[in-house]
C-alpha cells in the first residue's frame, strides 16, 4: 500500500508528465485514518473562526493524501464527462464532507430551524423577513462561487495562501474585535434584520473563498459590522452556514457524478461524515457561549501563531 502510494505522489516528478492511477487504488488510498482524522478536522473547525477548508488542506498534506494535478483516475469521468485528477478527488472531498457539519447544525438549531421553516410556510411576517435576510446574504457567495470555483480550487488551494490568510485573518480579527460596537442581544435582531445588514454580512462571506479566511469568522464580523450582538452575529453564522454549506457540498457531490462512488470508498466516506457531524455539534454547543462571553480575540492569536507555524513548515520544505 505504502509503496503504491509513493508511485502515485512521485510519478509526475519522475516522468515530467500525465500519469493515470485505477478508481480502485485511489479507493484504497481513502483510509479509516483519513476518514477519522478529515471528519474531526471539520468537525472541530467549521464553525470556529479559524477556516475549516485551511485546516483539511494542510490535514490532507500532512496525512500524504495523493493530490496531484497531474495524475488522472482512470476511467472516471465526472457529470459532464471531464476526467477527474487526484487534486480533485482530494479538495472535492474537502467540502463534500461538511455535510456532516450541516447535520450538527441542524441537530443543534432543531426547534429554530423547524420554527422558521414552518413559520415561512404559514406567512409569518417574522420568519419571513429571516427567511429572505438568509437568502440575501446567501446570493452574493452563490454567484462568486458559481463563476469563480475553478479558479479558487486550482490555484487557491494551498498551504501558503491558506498561512498567510490564516495570520491577515488573525490581525484583522484583533483590530475589528476592538473596535466593533457590542449590542446588547435581544430577542428580535434577526427577526429585525433590513436587506442592508443582510447584504453586508453576504459580502463578508465571499472572502471566506480564499483558505484560511474562514466562513464563520468573516460572517460573524460582517454581522457585527452590521449593527448585530455577539450572540446574534453567531446564530446568523450558523443559520447561513446552513444554506451556504448545504449548495457548496451539494454542487460538489453533484458535479462528481457518476464518478462520486468510484473514487470515494461508502464505508470510509460516511465514517468521516459521521465523525463531523458528532465533532460539530460539540462544537457548535460549546462556541455561541464562548464567543458570547470572550468575543473573537482568543482565535485572532491563534490564527496569527497558526499562520506563521505554517509559513515556517513551508518554506522548510513542505509544498
Amino acid at each position: 500500500m505504502s509503496v503504491r502510494l509513493a508511485v502515485l505522489l512521485l510519478a509526475p516528478l519522475c516522468f515530467g508528465q500525465r500519469t493515470e492511477v485505477s478508481a480502485e487504488a485511489t479507493r484504497e488510498s481513502f483510509t479509516t485514518e483519513r476518514a477519522l482524522v478529515t471528519g474531526l478536522v471539520e468537525g472541530v473547525t467549521e464553525f470556529l473562526p479559524v477556516s475549516s477548508t485551511g485546516h483539511l488542506i494542510v490535514s490532507d498534506r500532512l496525512l500524504g493524501v495523493p493530490a496531484s494535478p497531474e495524475v488522472t483516475i482512470a476511467d472516471v469521468k465526472d457529470r459532464k464527462g471531464r476526467s477527474v485528477d487526484q487534486k480533485r478527488a482530494a479538495d472535492d472531498y474537502v467540502v463534500i464532507v461538511q455535510f456532516g457539519a450541516i447535520l450538527a447544525v441542524l441537530l443543534a438549531y432543531w426547534r429554530r430551524v423547524s420554527s422558521l421553516v414552518t413559520g415561512v410556510a404559514s406567512l409569518n411576517r417574522a420568519s419571513l423577513r429571516l427567511a429572505l435576510a438568509l437568502l440575501l446574504a446567501f446570493l452574493p457567495a452563490a454567484v462568486l462561487g458559481l463563476t469563480a470555483k475553478d479558479f479558487i480550487t486550482e490555484h487557491l488551494f494551498s498551504v501558503p495562501v491558506v498561512a498567510v490568510a490564516l495570520a491577515v485573518g488573525g490581525v484583522l480579527t484583533l483590530a475589528l474585535e476592538a473596535r466593533l460596537p457590542s449590542p446588547a442581544a435581544s430577542d428580535d435582531e434577526l427577526t429585525g434584520m433590513d436587506w442592508k445588514q443582510a447584504a453586508r454580512v453576504g459580502l463578508w462571506q465571499c472572502l471566506a473563498f480564499i483558505p484560511g479566511t474562514s466562513r464563520s469568522l468573516a460572517t460573524i464580523l460582517g454581522a457585527r459590522h452590521a449593527g448585530l450582538s455577539r450572540a446574534a452575529s453567531t446564530e446568523f453564522s450558523f443559520l447561513l452556514g446552513l444554506i451556504t454549506l448545504t449548495a457548496a457540498s451539494a454542487y460538489k457531490a453533484w458535479s462528481l457524478g457518476p464518478a462520486l462512488p468510484r473514487v470515494y470508498p461508502a464505508g470510509n466516506a460516511w465514517l468521516g461524515l459521521a465523525v463531523a457531524a458528532v465533532s460539530a455539534f460539540v462544537a457548535v454547543r460549546w462556541m455561541v457561549g464562548y464567543v458570547s462571553r470572550k468575543g473573537l480575540a482568543p482565535f485572532g492569536w491563534y490564527r496569527i501563531a497558526a499562520g506563521a507555524a505554517l509559513l515556517a513548515w513551508h518554506f522548510g520544505g513542505v509544498s
